[in-house]
């Protein structure tokens, strides 16, 4: 890691660059400009490390920041400098054209990079790259995108104090063979790479790299690159796929923090080792894929959601299997909020060994480490929850010292505990650190912490602010686009989903429109506590479809139901009840059912599903469907014929994705709000209390 000279040399180009960029935000897709900075830092690292004045891609450089220097666009030189240097033989990234990096796309879409010349101005002021670590500051752009919401990295971001005490628990060495199977931005391999940096040469050939995002395999091959990794290759795949053809051979290493409760779909062609994990969840597809491709002395730690630890099913039977046959080393729970602003779950770590008796001595082979750090970390004002090096050295120095001698190892109250197989066999496969690590009964509740309470509420004021003017920016632009103050046409939603009449709909793909299935497909005595999701009207909400009261049936039945299974993109709506209520279906929620009482529309290609659920929520559509519904005031019904003369405004695609921006905009701000007023009322209750004890 570097000084902390370096670190602060760091932090200062960070910081500028960002400054430079943020105000080309507003009214753009940002989510590719983060691999097109990593690259312009790759290249300016690569100039300043092996370029001469006399190499051409040196002197494109120099044009190029001379012009950005003066305002002028330096991107057709950018280009050329990237393009050339791409050729030399030292370059970490050859071929690089085929990555598909914006910028170096001469394409019309392509110039949509109006910020390079302030990056590029502001990269060349001082203090110069040379004094900075480029891979700090790469780091420090990315933490800047997650936490300001410029960026989702799909597959999680990892928190740089997480990522360390991940790679601090596996200790990796050179010569290691290491793993990321769902690798996002590739930042726990990039870390992983700078351990071994500090003791031997990195090999490109030591790590392998899989993203499920496929928008994320550039950004995390930049992302090596720029840590000192040769020739880094990242693909896109899928836990089954990559079950399924292990031709890449084994390691000695998993790091991963995949993507939570994603659904799956072909992994009962799989022999899984442990059985067959649920269709609805792939964690337990993740578990044994990283367990399956260790070698005989590997070792595997992975971040999991906590629910994995306790959930029933299928997965309890897997749990159990996994540590009867000696699977699991440790279990480690971490603090809340770390993760924020984007989720607040206290995830866990998991650590597999492929063969436990080549990790602990003989006679302590059926034991597991349970951490419960869940107390640890520190929370700074208005920023997420963080893990100081003192939090990530006693955890890992724990784990590290328990896998030399657990008999040795003395528990420690109300943080670590070494449990046997039979104890946690009496918990009924539990995995929960909360349940085997005790704490002092006279250890008392800490008085409310005011300080903190108005640090959360200046955050949550913050983000409604953010929010509020990214509200006022997607309306400017829906405005701007419809201001020629010409009449929408009404198209009735038959005839949409028809794709007629031809002026409108030029030849592409109909669409569908269906009613869910009727009740004596699905009765009451078939639902079940797991399975595959059933989507009712009750679920459907205005962010999306609600999991807290729903419904499962068994796969084999949803099997037999299967033209009712949903599509990523499909709308589902309400066929009774209140009129209008809608959902669009994400990636996790592909291959669910739709229930009775619900219909689906399957858009065709000129029809945003995003601005479909926008429309039908409009008051002018509610009012359509109510007048047209049957049934009492309190349960109305519109009926599939009646909702396919729903008139439609239908604006062209440009418009459409503008107003669902705005729409989703005004979702968040409505959350955020939602939020800062649950805020406020905690500290009307607590704040008295706080103010007396303080």
């Amino acid at each position: 890691m570097g000084s902390t000279g370096t670190k602060s040399a760091s932090a200062d180009v960070a910081d500028r660059l960002w400054r430079a960029y943020a105000p080309f935000q507003r009214g753009r897709k940002t989510f590719g400009d983060l691999t097109s900075m990593t690259t312009i830092l790759l290249l300016a690292g690569f100039v300043e490390s092996v370029g001469e004045p006399a190499d051409e891609f040196v002197k494109r450089w120099d044009r190029a920041t001379a012009e950005a220097q003066i305002g002028i666009s330096p991107l057709v030189d950018l280009r050329a400098a990237l393009r050339i240097a791409s050729r030399h033989q030292l370059f970490p990234v050859p071929d690089i054209d085929r990555l598909d990096v914006d910028f170096l796309d001469g394409s019309e879409g392509a110039d949509d990079v109006p910020w390079a010349a302030a990056f590029l101005a502001a990269l060349t002021q001082g203090p110069a790259p040379a004094k900075a670590s480029l891979a700090e500051v790469h780091e420090l752009l990315l933490e800047r995108h997650v936490q300001e919401g410029a960026f989702l990295a799909g597959e999680f971001y990892t928190p740089r104090d997480v990522v360390r005490l991940l790679v601090e628990t596996a200790a990796p060495q050179p010569g290691d063979r290491i793993l990321d199977p769902a690798c996002g931005t590739g930042g726990l391999l990039a870390v992983a790479a700078e351990r071994i940096a500090e003791h031997g040469r990195l090999d490109g050939a030591a790590f392998e790299a899989h993203a499920t995002d496929r928008s994320n395999p550039r950004l995390a091959m930049m992302n090596l690159a720029i840590h000192g990794v040769d020739q880094p290759v990242v693909s896109a795949s899928d836990p089954v796929s990559l079950f399924q053809h292990r031709g890449t051979g084994l390691v000695d290493l998993v790091l991963s923090n995949p993507p939570f409760n994603q659904r799956i779909t072909a992994h009962r062609a799989v022999d899984w080792p442990f059985g067959q994990p649920p269709e609805s969840s792939a964690n337990f597809a993740w578990l044994q894929l990283a367990w399956s491709r260790l070698s005989e002395e590997g070792f595997a730690v992975m971040i999991m959601p906590p629910g994995a630890a306790w959930s029933g099913g299928r997965e309890a039977l897997i749990r159990r299997r996994m540590i009867a046959s000696g699977a699991l080393l440790a279990v480690i729970a971490l603090p809340a909020n770390l993760f924020a602003p984007h989720t607040a779950i206290p995830v866990h770590i998991w650590v597999l060994a492929r063969d436990k008796s080549r990790h602990l001595p003989v006679g302590d082979t059926k034991s597991v480490l349970f951490i419960d750090a869940s107390r640890l970390g520190k929370q700074a004002p208005r920023q997420p929850c963080t893990l100081t090096t003192e939090d990530t050295d006693r955890i890992s120095t724990r784990f590290h010292a328990w896998r030399l001698s657990p008999s040795a190892t003395p528990d420690e109250p109300g943080f670590s505990r070494s449990v046997s197989h039979a104890e946690i066999d009496q918990n009924d496969g539990s995995l929960d650190p909360r349940r085997y690590v005790h704490f002092d009964p006279e250890q008392q509740p800490a008085a409310p912490d005011l300080d903190l309470m108005l640090d959360a509420l200046g955050r949550h004021d913050d983000a409604t602010s953010r929010s509020s003017r990214a509200v006022q920016g997607s309306l400017s632009v829906c405005k701007r686009l419809t201001r020629s103050g010409i009449e929408l046409p009404r198209v009735s939603l038959g005839l949409v989903v028809k794709g007629t009449p031809a002026d409108l709909f030029e030849g592409s793909e109909p669409g569908l429109l269906f009613a869910g299935p009727s009740g004596s497909l699905i009765r009451a005595e078939d639902y079940e506590d797991v399975g595959i999701p059933v989507v009712m009207p009750k679920d459907l909400t205005n962010n999306g479809i609600s999991t807290a009261s729903i419904k499962y049936v068994a796969e084999r039945q949803a099997n037999d139901l299967e033209r009712f299974r949903l599509h990523l993109g499909d709308v589902v709506l309400a066929r009774r009840g209140e009129l209008g209520r809608c959902a669009v279906v994400r990636e996790e929620q592909q291959g669910w059912l739709c229930g009775t009482g619900c219909f689906v529309l399957r858009p065709p290609a000129e029809l945003n599903a995003d601005y479909f659920a926008a429309y039908l929520r409009s008051t002018e559509a509610r009012q359509w469907l109510d007048a047209h519904s049957t049934g009492s005031m309190t349960m109305k019904t519109i009926s599939l014929n009646a909702l396919s003369e729903l008139p439609v405004a239908l604006p062209d695609l440009g418009v459409q994705q503008a107003v669902a921006d705005a729409m989703t905009q005004l979702d968040e701000h409505e959350q955020r709000l939602h939020e800062q007023l649950a805020v406020t009322q905690q500290i009307r209750r607590d704040s008295l209390m706080g103010l007396l004890r303080s």
